[in-house]
Formats: structure tokens, sequence, C-alpha cells
């Protein structure tokens, strides 16, 4: 996926901003073919050579009988992000560090609800400028198959990471998240993109296969926030502004948000012979 930063900047949002401090801009740039057999065959030989034990991720697989082995510093060369920072990766637990409070994070995200660390905390809440880097977060920097009408532990940290500006390790983030794809049986095989850019860096030619390209669909813009339910207006004093359509709140949380799953499914949704994953873009 890409995002139309002239669109964000715009329409007043800090996401390139945002993106840029992290040293991520260019992940977000990132418009390549991915071919299906390949990302099938980097998952199927995907392991760690790590040192698990100290959280240390050396990922080896093989791919058109050519063996590729890197870790975060050699993916933050291929996409050209930053390797450095924080390393927390769990969705089911906050971290525990004294000076990052559960509480204080939700308070930027919701400061008009009273969403507390035990409740779940539903994304229809939030507000447009935190809702697109939300979506993006969940299927596209950590994509995980199902609906994202709720927010993660994890989803929840990173998007602190990107509103405060502080150091977040995406390649090691994007190698832990290539780790859980290769043990689920059924979910997405993300990041296509990704790959094609990693068996370039390593000398693999895709010769004559055949490529799959980036959806219409798949690139963040204006069309991205109206089919999440938003409108955009224009006040005389502030601008252009986006809110949420009427009655869009209520139906969310009665649906979730089924109706993200055509506008999120860009990369080809296909089975493998095998029990395995969809093909998820990333």
């Amino acid at each position: 996926m890409t995002v139309d930063f002239s669109f964000t900047t715009c329409d007043k949002f800090n996401l390139e901003q945002w993106f840029d401090v992290l040293g991520w801009k260019d992940y977000f740039t990132i418009n390549a073919p991915y071919y299906i057999e390949y990302v099938k065959e980097f998952y199927s030989n995907l392991s760690n050579v790590g040192d698990d034990c100290n959280d240390v991720l050396e990922l080896t697989t093989k791919v058109n009988r050519i063996v590729i082995k890197f870790d975060d510093k050699i993916l933050g060369q291929i996409l050209n992000v930053h390797a450095a920072g924080s390393k927390f990766f769990e969705t089911k637990k906050w971290p525990e560090d004294p000076e990052l409070v559960l509480e204080d994070c939700l308070r930027v995200f919701y400061p008009n609800e009273k969403v507390f660390g035990g409740m779940a905390k539903p994304t229809n809440l939030l507000g447009a400028e935190h809702r697109l880097p939300h979506h993006i977060t969940a299927t596209h920097i950590l994509p995980t198959s199902g609906g994202h009408e709720k927010m993660s532990y994890q989803d929840l940290y990173i998007m602190w990471h990107v509103v405060t500006g502080k150091p977040l390790n995406l390649p090691h983030l994007i190698m832990k998240n290539m780790l859980r794809a290769t043990s689920k049986v059924e979910g997405a095989l993300p990041y296509g993109m990704v790959i094609t850019k990693i068996l370039s860096h390593f000398g693999i030619v895709f010769g004559n296969k055949v490529p799959s390209r980036l959806d219409v669909g798949d690139i963040y813009n204006a069309s991205s926030l109206k089919r999440m339910g938003w409108k955009r207006v224009f006040d005389s004093e502030k601008g252009v502004q986006w809110l949420l359509k009427e009655g869009g709140r209520k139906r969310k949380r009665v649906e979730g948000e089924g109706d993200e799953d055509v506008e999120e499914q860009g990369e080809a949704q296909r089975k493998k012979q095998t029990p395995a994953p969809q093909m998820q873009q990333g």
C-alpha cells in the first residue's frame, strides 16, 4: 500500500510529519509488483536462526533455490527505514514500562471518551486523524486477518510512538509479524511488496513470473476515509474538516467494520493448495 501524502498534507493531517520523524516515510511510498508464488515460497521456508532468548532476530528462507538471510539492520537498509528503538511485540498485554502509563496513552486517542485499560478500545470512537493511522497500522504495519473495530495493545503502542515520535524498530516488528504469519493455519501472508524488495536485494530474478500490482483501493487518500464512514466538509473558519457520517458511529457499534474488508484486501486473496493464509498487501 502507499499513502497519498499530498492528500494528508492538504487536509492538514500530521501523517507525513509523523512518519518522517520516525524515518518511516519511504515505507509508505513502496509501489512494487509482487509475485504470489514467490511470497508463498518465502513463507513456507521462513525460520528464525537468531537468539530467541535475547530477542535477537535473524531470519532465513530459501526462494528459487537461493538462501536468504537478514536481520533488522539489513531489512532497514532494504526498505530505507530506521532500525532503532523499541522492539516490543505483544498484542494481549501492555509493556511493563513505568514511563509509559496505559491510561495516559489512551487519553491521547480518546480524549472525550471514558476508555480504560481493561476495556475494549473501539476504533470507531477515534477522530479522523487517528482513525487513518490506526487503519494503516492494523493493515500494513502489522497486518492481521479479520476486522479492525478494536485497537489491540500492540496497535495502541505503535500509534503512541507514531504521534509522539519516539523511536520504534519497524524492521524488527515486520520480521516478528512475518514469523507469526508462518505459525497460523489460516490468515494473511503479509508484506508482498516488501518481499519483492527483499528478493531483489538478494539478486533473485523474477523472469517470466506474472506479477500482481497495487490496486487503486490500496492507496490511502480521501476515498479511504469515505469508505470508513467519514465525510469531508468545509468550514469558513476552520477550513477542511472530516466528520463521521450521520449514524455512522451507531452503525459501526452494531456491525463492526465489515465494510472495510473490501478496501483492505488489495492483494490477491488466494488460498494455497495446502491449508495456508491468504495473500495480503504490504
